[in-house]
């Protein structure tokens, strides 16, 4: 399998990147929970009930310190941390909460280390991913539509 990306062109007029072309990636199909509980019965020795066990109350666990404010390791799966998004403003006395919160986010990072040889960061879920250019456009030039389950369709002119 690879990763699918189509070009896609800047058309915010004040953004400096105006009028270029970008990789933009579609979204594949989701993997539900319920697909993830098979495929790890599949491949140990635990039940479905066993896998869904586990991945509840790691759920639980995870929620709890991330509203702690710690950072979560998943081993080779990496990290979960939550952060603030805010706007900024000119004195630290003028800030309030209320009004310069704009939200919470979770941030996912990437497991990664460095080969001892070469030096070079290693991101197991990113290196030597395939990837593979899709166009959103036929051959008269008609936009693609999305459907609903992952492809693309071709728009017709009726």
């Amino acid at each position: 399998m690879s990763l699918k990306f189509t070009l896609k062109k800047h058309n915010i007029e004040s953004n400096k990147s105006y009028g270029k072309w970008y990789a933009h990636t579609l979204r594949g199909e989701e993997l539900s929970m319920d697909e993830i509980e098979k495929c790890i019965q599949e491949n140990c020795s635990a039940t479905r009930a066993d896998v869904k066990a586990v991945l509840a109350a790691l759920h639980d666990v995870v929620l709890r310190a991330l509203k702690d404010g710690r950072v979560v390791s998943l081993g080779e799966l990496g990290k979960l941390r939550l952060s603030i998004r805010s706007e900024c403003v000119d004195r630290p006395d003028d800030f309030s909460v209320q009004r310069h919160v704009k939200g919470v986010v979770c941030k996912y990072t990437p497991d990664s280390h460095r080969d001892p040889l070469s030096g070079r960061l290693l991101r197991p879920f990113t290196d030597k991913c395939r990837l593979e250019q899709v166009s959103l456009y036929d051959a008269e030039g008609h936009l693609a539509k999305r459907i609903r389950r992952g492809g693309w369709s071709r728009k017709r002119n009726l």
